[in-house]
């Protein structure tokens, strides 16, 4: 039986920002955090520990995380802990799903990007300040899906629905 595909979900800013001392920039944008959690829902999820805390230091309703941590004494009592991006792909929780999402933060994305097969990647058309970036996808990279969303009242900036898998 062949393993899950590994993906990467992120929500990047035009100047390819994706975060601003631990957080998302941009603040509120819900349709996006609608699609993260139909995405993600029901799957395991790899992080880093920094992520992790800034999701209040627990796991998101619908779904299991993989921490990835160089703190030996890091021990959550709703997570799994590894030390590596290799440790978490080859733990065997994921053996049997079809899809294991990767949620960052930046260095856990940089790590991952070699082993995913798809990126699901919504553009936010704005241009924020940040100090931490997701590169575009590269020519390894085919654009498969897309679907574009027009701001409103609930969500301050245009954004699309961008998926790539690996070619």
């Amino acid at each position: 039986m062949p393993g899950p595909v590994f993906s990467i979900i992120v929500a990047v800013s035009e100047n390819h920002v994706i975060g601003l001392k631990g957080d998302m920039p941009w603040k509120k944008l819900p349709s996006d955090l609608k699609y993260f959690k139909d995405k993600t829902s029901g799957h395991w999820c790899i992080l880093g520990r920094k992520t992790y805390e800034a999701l209040g230091n627990k796991v998101l309703p619908g779904r299991k995380f993989i921490i990835i941590t160089r703190d030996k004494d890091f021990i959550p009592e709703d997570s799994l802990v590894v030390h590596s991006i290799e440790d978490a792909v080859q733990h065997p929780v994921t053996g049997g799903e079809a899809e294991v999402f990767v949620l960052g933060g930046g260095t856990i994305y940089q790590q991952a990007m070699h082993l995913v097969g798809r990126i699901y990647l919504t553009r936010i058309h704005a241009t924020f300040d940040g100090d931490t970036f997701f590169p575009a996808p590269d020519e390894t990279w085919q654009l498969v899906s897309e679907k574009s969303h027009k701001k409103d009242e609930r969500n301050p900036y245009d954004h699309d629905f961008l998926v790539y898998e690996r070619k």
